[in-house]
């Protein structure tokens, strides 16, 4: 029993540590991957096209790693393909959760607060 027991803690501990921080090489391809997921949802987010405000729209961009959006981002609804943003913004939530859970990367923690959106020379914003 107490050999098994000790096999077993070993274990535990073996798998504990293989479970550390990605490998540098690892870890670089994982934020470059969301690095580029940012590229592409920015891309899909038009700014201008609306007349007023109300035309205008926010959303959460990127996560924290103590949870949350990292910022927001305004988008003219009527001049985005909103489903494509939509989607694109959740591919970079899951990358960057991915890339912070496997390097162990930390934040503020601060709350971001949704910013409501204004309309400003024809281009929404969140500022």
């Amino acid at each position: 029993m107490t050999l098994l027991a000790g096999t077993m803690g070993a274990w535990a501990v073996a798998l504990v540590l293989s479970t550390g921080p990605a490998k540098p090489e690892r870890a670089a391809e994982l934020k470059q991957q969301a690095e580029k997921l940012a590229t592409e949802a920015r891309a899909l987010a038009n700014a201008s096209g609306c007349a007023k405000v109300e035309g205008c729209e926010v959303a959460g961009f990127g996560h924290k790693a103590c949870g949350g959006p990292r910022e927001y981002i305004a988008y003219c609804a009527k001049t985005t393909d909103v489903k494509a943003l939509q989607g694109k913004l959740a591919e970079l939530e899951k990358a960057e959760k991915t890339w912070q859970a496997e390097t162990g990367e930390m934040s503020n923690c601060a709350l971001t607060r949704r910013p409501p959106p204004r309309l400003v020379d024809g281009m929404c914003r969140t500022r």
